[in-house]
């Protein structure tokens, strides 16, 4: 089916009280195998690419081609997203290539640079009738695309009149996790944040290597959208060492069934999938 927004994807997780996961992919087998799991669980995704993958698989010219043509063949709603954005340049770009959903990072900024770069993004999403993410804190860690290693934890009063002024329709906050294989989900800053955005969709960064019990419990404390990226990355990783000969292609699609297995279980972890 065609590309579908954030917006979309967003209602529909709140009114069914599940996440929706972004899946950050690099190259056309991770796609491949995201999608295949999608289809088989039934489940919505986001298909994500941040600045470090956009360069990697050649741009996001090639990236939207790529998920385009792929979604197109799904019978499952797929947005594809801009993650991490660091300026309104890309935004611009990845508008114009087709992407549907959009993430501008000012996290790293001054507060107050954060709140006008981040308005400014949100108007460049609303000319194009696309849904904005925006990140309030910092998600630290250690990953591709990822600027800083240091976590400021996302703070309710600041975020409730963040997301007043900027009117971004979802928001990436900081509440213990970590981009890689880390984090521990504080629950009961999850559910001020809640309060405190007025039922905002909240994004869980760095979803990797979060336990089952923490992830269903910030599900049911209102996240709306988990990104998930090392996991599948470390899956495609391992599968294609494994494999052996001089033909690249069974060391491919051994990499692409073992990221369709991640994505699969997480799919079913965050109450996202038809067929669990």
């Amino acid at each position: 089916m065609p590309l579908v927004g954030a917006i979309e994807l967003l209602s529909a997780a709140e009114r069914g009280g599940y996440a929706v996961p972004g899946f950050n992919v690099s190259n056309i087998e991770m796609v491949q195998g995201v999608l295949a799991a999608a289809e088989a669980r039934r489940a919505p995704v986001f298909l994500q690419f941040n600045p470090a993958n956009l360069d990697h698989i050649g741009g996001a010219e090639v990236a939207a081609a790529i998920v385009r043509t792929l979604a197109a063949r799904a019978g499952v709603p797929v947005a594809l997203h801009l993650d991490h954005a660091p300026n309104l340049a890309l935004i611009r770009r990845a508008v114009r290539a087709g992407f549907t959903s959009l993430m501008f990072d000012g996290s790293t900024f001054p507060l107050e640079r954060n709140r006008t770069e981040t308005m400014q993004a949100y108007a460049e999403a609303q000319a194009a009738h696309l849904g904005l993410e925006a990140e309030l804190g910092h998600v630290g860690g250690r990953e591709a695309g990822v600027r800083t290693s240091e976590m400021a934890l996302t703070d309710p009063e600041v975020a409730a009149r963040f997301v007043q002024e900027t009117r971004v329709d979802s928001l990436a906050v900081s509440v213990g996790t970590a981009h890689g294989m880390a984090g521990a989900v504080r629950l009961d800053l999850v559910r001020e944040l809640r309060l405190a955005t007025k039922g905002l969709p909240l994004v869980l960064h760095g979803g990797s290597g979060v336990t089952p019990a923490d992830m269903r419990a910030a599900v049911a404390a209102g996240i709306r959208k988990v990104n998930i990226g090392t996991e599948i990355h470390a899956a495609f990783t391992r599968a294609i060492a494994e494999a052996t000969g001089n033909d690249p292609r069974p060391a491919l699609r051994a990499g692409r069934a073992a990221v369709a297995a991640v994505a699969a279980d997480r799919m079913d972890l965050l109450g996202a999938s038809l067929n669990a």
